[in-house]
């Protein structure tokens, strides 16, 4: 595949959108990862990782947020399939956060992954099943079972 070469306003474009695309989802994708992965210093490098791809691929890219996202959800499975022993406890929640989304936190955190994942991008991340089903790259049915089998383990917790 040939590399496209782009001229100096093309280039002068592409990195004044790349700008606007960061300073708009910078924060909103670290607190994404962070949701998924619990370590806010992984989080960041995740996120910073997954804007310096889309740098590289931007003349390739068709939709830079989607893009965006699903690189920064992939970045975290990586990471949490790469660790080598599960947490015993859900990492700490942010300081600050009133008792009841303490105990929301925790409960998140201690559903399996792929659950967690979905139910995060579903209500964290305000994606569509489609969306999900396309940035965990599984079926939709596999989502609505993910995200079903999240909320009744929550909606358990919550209760007791």
């Amino acid at each position: 595949m040939m590399e496209e070469v782009l001229s100096h306003s093309q280039r002068l474009e592409a990195d004044a959108a790349i700008d606007a695309l960061f300073r708009a989802e910078y924060p909103v994708m670290v607190r994404l990862a962070y949701t998924i992965i619990g370590n806010n210093a992984e989080a960041e490098e995740i996120v910073q990782d997954s804007f310096a791809e889309v740098h590289r691929r931007w003349s390739e890219i068709r939709k830079p947020g989607a893009y965006l996202r699903t690189t920064v959800v992939l970045g975290c499975r990586s990471l949490l399939k790469r660790r080598f022993v599960r947490q015993s406890q859900p990492p700490e929640p942010p300081a600050g956060l009133p008792e009841f989304d303490v105990a929301l936190w925790t409960v998140v955190h201690s559903l399996p992954e792929d659950q967690r994942i979905v139910v995060v991008l579903k209500y964290y991340g305000r994606c569509r099943g489609s969306e999900i089903a396309q940035i965990m790259d599984i079926p939709g049915s596999t989502v609505r079972s993910h995200l079903k089998r999240g909320l009744a383990t929550l909606r358990k917790e919550l209760e007791s």
